[in-house]
């Protein structure tokens, strides 16, 4: 079933190639383009995680529906005492940690769900700012075409400049607030993990350490990759903004752009046009020549860990 985000993927890549095009006519737009690169992404995929979360826990709920069955199964007039006692602390135990576990997960799906739509919503609103930025700068370079127009031209361009400011103030705030609000999800998922080691600490998990060190290696292959190509990213779109009109901590311009685009900033705009080239778009050259840096997720020195052949074995194949 589609739905609004499925087409927020190729809104935003068009919404990066239209704001070089407007950056050549429309002086003003041109600190528009480093956040038209920069807000490239795919919140479809944030949301289907988000599914993927709700549908844990869903399972973890069946898995506290088992343990009530289990725990009924034998009525207390055949079995009591300190075994049964026993038994049913052991039970509850189990079900006290699901429940954390899946208070975790209610965070984890609600925090991507809000981070979806929030990045939907933007890369709509950029969308529809630099497309009629593009209207603008066509109608300017049709105007300037002719020798009758040639005047209206430049009471366009004055016109367009001025709605390019607003613009880039628009689409700079968005973009403020998405990484704010990225931030802290980021900063609460880690106090949140932090708590619940300790708590299985407390519970006599002793092993919860190892497991998480583990699980950090294997991933730090996905991991070193993302931060190259975050890095990446924002060498690209410093290129194409070299010659200023940078934005406050709340993401407003500290002063509007002038002059014409300088060579470095074409540079940077033809970079970036053909990193964004890739189906995903974005930063996608780091990752393609990285490789596989660390094997595959879930393997240990190569070979598969013991999570990994159990999901191969217990999930059907076509």
């Amino acid at each position: 079933m589609s739905s609004p985000l499925d087409a927020c993927a190729d809104l935003s890549k068009a919404a990066f190639y239209e704001s070089i095009w407007v950056a050549t006519i429309i002086p003003a737009a041109i600190p528009i383009v480093p956040l038209a690169y920069q807000g490239q992404g795919d919140p479809a995929k944030l949301w289907d995680a988000a599914d993927g979360w709700k549908a844990t826990i869903d399972e973890l709920e069946k898995a506290k529906q088992k343990i009530d069955e289990l725990a009924r199964r034998v009525p207390e007039d055949r079995w009591h005492g300190d075994d049964r006692k026993a038994f049913e602390d052991r039970m509850r135990d189990y079900k006290d940690q699901i429940d954390a576990d899946i208070m975790v997960a209610w965070t984890v799906a609600v925090a991507l769900w809000i981070l979806a739509v929030l990045i939907g919503v933007f890369i709509y609103i950029m969308f529809v700012t630099i497309t009629l930025l593009t209207i603008f700068a066509t109608a300017i370079v049709v105007a300037a075409g002719t020798i009758v127009g040639a005047p209206a031209a430049l009471e366009l361009e004055a016109e367009a400049n001025q709605f390019a400011a607003m613009g880039h103030r628009i689409v700079s705030v968005g973009s403020q607030v998405i990484t704010r609000v990225s931030q802290a999800t980021a900063i609460i998922w880690g106090a949140m993990l932090t708590a619940d080691i300790g708590r299985q600490l407390f519970n006599g998990n002793t092993g919860v350490g190892e497991t998480f060190f583990v699980s950090v290696k294997n991933g730090m292959d996905d991991q070193l990759k993302g931060a190259a190509a975050f890095l990446q990213q924002k060498a690209f779109a410093s290129l194409m903004e070299f010659g200023g009109a940078g934005t406050s901590f709340f993401g407003n311009p500290l002063y509007s752009r002038v002059g014409s685009r300088t060579a470095l900033e074409g540079i940077g705009s033809l970079l970036g046009a053909d990193d964004s080239y890739g189906k995903d778009g974005g930063a996608v050259h780091v990752s393609k020549y990285l490789g596989n840096m660390g094997g595959q997720y879930g393997t240990e020195d190569g070979d598969p860990s013991e999570g990994q052949k159990y999901v191969d074995k217990t999930t059907p194949h076509r």
